[in-house]
């Protein structure tokens, strides 16, 4: 079951179906694992999310109010064992809250280079935008070569993100995601894996550093630490990856922490 709340005061949320917002894609928003009503690092994303509202010049928003609903809305609908909750906010300041069951899915990921270039300087390099047009492109190519996502590089050849999550690559028990400068998304799960885990690095990554990598994952708030089985290159071969022993540990350690210190 799906539960809707917006800004309005009696909970109704009305499409204004020609509001530039809603037309021209003008907006941001924040996906957040919850369980039983916890949302899990609550503070992480509402400071992205208000951050990416101050950097794209939206109109101002009560941050207060915009909490208080959160949790509010969190509470009456903590029933799911596991949910997806996701904030929407628009250019204008108004913005939709929405809380849906995810049950866990873990489903190893089959990536393939993209033919296109991401650059790591667009205005929306590092947001959350609901201008969303080049990743459903990609996911749709990513299907008919038989994978699940691409794996994009900037316009320096460097290894950024795929459509739907960071990045995670391992050698031989040592981790590292893809920098900042690269144009990647500031990932809520690949900040605390960076902030907790000493093993975990930020580096610049190229193409060809993944050939000599052990293991490949994804990053992000749902999927959390999941494996990549496949890399399909541009010239059609193919690299396979196994999880180790080491990112098993990862995985577990993270979640351990992160179920003690949920908002931490």
């Amino acid at each position: 079951m799906n539960h809707f709340y917006s800004a309005q005061p009696d909970g109704d949320y009305v499409l204004p179906p020609l509001a530039h917002p809603w037309l021209r894609g003008d907006g941001i928003f924040e996906t957040i694992k919850s369980e039983r009503g916890t949302l899990f690092f609550l503070d992480r994303h509402l400071n992205r999310l208000l951050k990416s509202a101050a950097n794209l010049k939206f109109e101002e928003i009560n941050s207060a109010k915009l909490r208080s609903d959160i949790e509010r809305f969190a509470e009456a609908t903590s029933s799911f064992a596991r949910g997806r909750f996701r904030i929407t906010l628009f250019s204008d300041g108004e913005y939709l809250l929405t809380h849906e069951e995810a049950p866990l899915r873990i489903t190893p990921q089959k990536l393939l280079i993209s033919p296109k270039v991401r650059f790591s300087a667009s205005a929306l390099t590092g947001h959350k935008s609901l201008s969303y047009g080049e990743g459903s492109f990609g996911l749709r190519l990513a299907a008919q070569n038989g994978c699940d996502d691409l794996l994009y590089l900037n316009e320096r050849g460097e290894v950024v993100e795929t459509g739907l999550a960071n990045i995670l690559v391992e050698h031989k028990g040592n981790f590292s995601t893809p920098s900042l400068v690269s144009g990647c998304l500031p990932g809520i799960v690949r900040s605390v894996l960076l902030e907790w885990f000493k093993d975990v690095k930020e580096s610049v990554i190229t193409l060809e550093a993944l050939t000599s990598a052990s293991g490949l994952y994804v990053l992000s708030s749902m999927r959390e630490i999941d494996l990549v089985t496949e890399l399909h290159m541009g010239d059609g071969s193919l690299q396979k990856f196994q999880i180790s022993a080491s990112a098993e540990k990862l995985r577990a350690d993270f979640l351990i922490n992160s179920r003690s210190m949920p908002n931490s």
